[in-house]
């Protein structure tokens, strides 16, 4: 049952554990495959297993993010109101992932709430640390951009 090595699922119960495995699906995809779309029902969250991700967010100015170590998640919104897809997922090599229903995840985190607590603090978490990622990056090419338009000319 890989999804005990999520960050997500980190802590949780063996009993929780069980129920989310046994209604989540093993499901592979090819280079260039599209998971789900930006805007999209979040129907179900996905567990990497192996391969690697892009994960972009807008359509003109985009954010992109590489999702490429086992155990991390997409499709974060699942959990989520109103369950909108954020970005858009699309597979960068063969990739493996574990689909886990939103529906699953809704009847699993009430039926065992100290679980369903534990699970959305670490989602939290990994929010929170994905905001940083996308902030020092940001900041990083802000930092380049205003770098490169006071770089003397030789030309």
């Amino acid at each position: 049952m890989f999804i005990k090595e999520a960050d997500l699922f980190r802590g949780i119960t063996q009993r929780t554990l069980a129920e989310i495995g046994k209604g989540s699906s093993d499901e592979s995809f090819n280079p260039g495959d599209v998971i789900f779309r930006e805007g999209e029902d979040a129907d179900a969250l996905y567990v990497l297993v192996s391969g690697k991700i892009d994960v972009s967010i807008g359509e003109r100015e985009t954010v992109d993010f590489l999702v490429q170590r086992p155990g991390e998640i997409i499709g974060w919104a699942a959990l989520v109101e109103p369950h909108v897809r954020t970005g858009t997922a699309t597979c960068v090599e063969a990739t493996k992932v574990v689909k886990v229903p939103r529906e699953l995840m809704e009847h699993t985190m009430k039926k065992y709430p100290e679980d369903g607590f534990l699970i959305m603090r670490h989602l939290t978490g990994i929010l929170a640390q994905r905001l940083r990622n996308a902030y020092r990056a940001a900041s990083e090419e802000v930092d380049l951009m205003t770098t490169s338009a006071h770089a003397p000319s030789y030309g």
